[in-house]
């Protein structure tokens, strides 16, 4: 597989994890408790900050070879980069909602929640049919040639969050991933049947 979609699936499970994070901090609102919001403040920063930066251009330089080497099959992802526009959207849809409630201008909790969830949920929507759909097509259609050329262009753009070293500015939160996987795997370990 090319190192380009290498560091494109692997982006995808760390953004699946720090949605997981979000969504606890949600269902701590959800309880009527307040959240951690300078983890959701991180949150926010990391996806303004790496997906639109580097993880979207990555992808909108494989749909343009797709479109290249087999438009029929791309046609069928037209509407990639404006998805990426909407997730974009999205994202300041959500982040004016945590401005307004750290500013304790009159934000209800629905409201919150519901420009929450779209957040979350379009994210992991989008990823699964990117998954499930554009990168097998992709991976199908494109040369062993496409892909040298598609790596070649790859940019040594580190995950802030997820790379070797962890920009400051995500530490508390790269913490709380490492905890929660520590928590989970532990977990899974109490529960598994004994042999």
């Amino acid at each position: 597989m090319s190192a380009m979609m290498e560091s494109l699936r692997e982006d995808h499970e760390n953004m699946v994890q720090v949605l997981d994070v979000l969504e606890h901090e949600l269902a701590v609102f959800d309880r009527a408790e307040r959240p951690d919001y300078e983890i959701i403040q991180v949150i926010l920063y990391y996806f303004q900050e790496y997906p639109d930066r580097c993880h979207h251009p990555k992808e909108d330089l494989i749909f343009r070879k797709l479109k290249e080497r087999a438009p029929a099959r791309a046609s069928a992802f037209a509407d990639l980069e404006a998805e990426h526009e909407e997730e974009a959207l999205r994202l300041h849809r959500f982040a004016e909602a945590v401005d307004n409630a750290l500013t304790d201008q009159d934000v209800s909790r629905d409201s919150f929640t519901h420009v929450a969830r779209e957040f979350i949920d379009g994210e992991r929507k989008h990823m699964e049919m990117e998954e499930r759909h554009f990168f097998p097509a992709a991976i199908e259609s494109l040369t062993d040639e496409d892909w040298s050329e598609l790596d070649s262009r790859l940019a040594d753009e580190r995950d802030p969050l997820f790379g070797a070293d962890v920009v400051e500015r995500f530490q508390a939160l790269r913490r709380r991933i490492i905890k929660w996987q520590s928590e989970n795997q532990a977990e899974r370990s109490s529960s598994a049947p004994a042999e």
